[in-house]
Parts: C-alpha cells; structure tokens; sequence
C-alpha cells in the first residue's frame, strides 16, 4: 500500500511540476530541432528548441541566445484557440524577451548560421535578429510581432 501510494504522490508531483514549469525551461535539456509536449490544464503546446545564435549587442558584446518555439493548443479558452510564442533565452536558461507570433505559420524553422529560417508564401527566408530587443520583433518578410508577459 506505501508503495502505491507513493507512486501516485510522484505523478502528482510530476504533473504538479509541468503546469508550474514554463516552456523554455521545459526545453533546457533539448538537443537542436528537438521537440516535446507539455499537457497542461488549459491544453496542450508543442515545444521545440532551434538551437543558439550569436547575437551582436548595441554595446558590441556577443551573446549566445537560445531560440525556442511553442505552438499552445488553448482548449478552455473563449476566442482564441491556439497562440503561437518565440523566446529568446540566454543560455543560462534566463529568459530575455518572448514574442507573440499570432499563427503557427509565423514561427521560424530553425536557426542556421546566426540568422532565423521562416516560411514565407512557401520559400524559406532568413531573417537576423533585430539590433535591440524592444516591444516588437520584426521579421524580414513577414511582419513585427509584439512582446508578450507570460
């Protein structure tokens, strides 16, 4: 009986942990281009790390930056259905901007060469990192996304 019962203690636990857990920590173990779920009580998301571009500081240092995605299936939402997130996390794993890119179709492919791979009209296009992080996030091709407060 000790033995179930501590069973179902480290499952609650470990569901306890993955709705307190945000999704670039979720991805701080994530081999590039490697993906996972995370079910939550409000859905589900699907969260993918890029992997880490240099990026040029307006002060001349440069940073390593770690580049994750995640598409949010919301399930017990009115309106909006799904939300599509872009963070840019140092590599201690600290987060420095997340950015709310409106539609799955918005998020980048992967990271190549320090720049961003999107699908744009169905080529692949690259587009750098702006010069500063600010409120909105602009992307060659496509749009300027806002910052998002998770």
């Amino acid at each position: 009986m000790k033995k179930i019962t501590l069973i179902i203690f480290s499952l609650f636990s470990l569901v306890s942990f993955s709705q307190d857990t945000t999704f670039w920590e979720y991805a701080k173990d994530f081999e590039i281009n490697q993906s996972g779920s995370i079910h939550r009580d409000w859905g589900s998301e699907t969260v993918t790390y890029l992997g880490t571009v240099s990026w040029k500081s307006p002060s001349g240092k440069t940073l390593q930056i770690r580049i994750i995605t995640s598409y949010q299936k919301i399930t017990q939402a009115n309106g909006f259905n799904d939300r599509s997130l872009l963070a840019l996390v140092k590599v201690n794993h600290g987060l420095i901007k997340t950015y709310d890119m409106v539609k799955r179709q918005n998020l980048p492919l992967k990271a190549h060469d320090d720049v961003l791979i999107y699908s744009v009209n169905g080529l692949e296009v690259a587009s750098e990192l702006p010069p500063k992080f600010g409120e909105r996030f602009c992307v060659d091709g496509l749009t300027c996304f806002s910052e998002i407060d998770l």
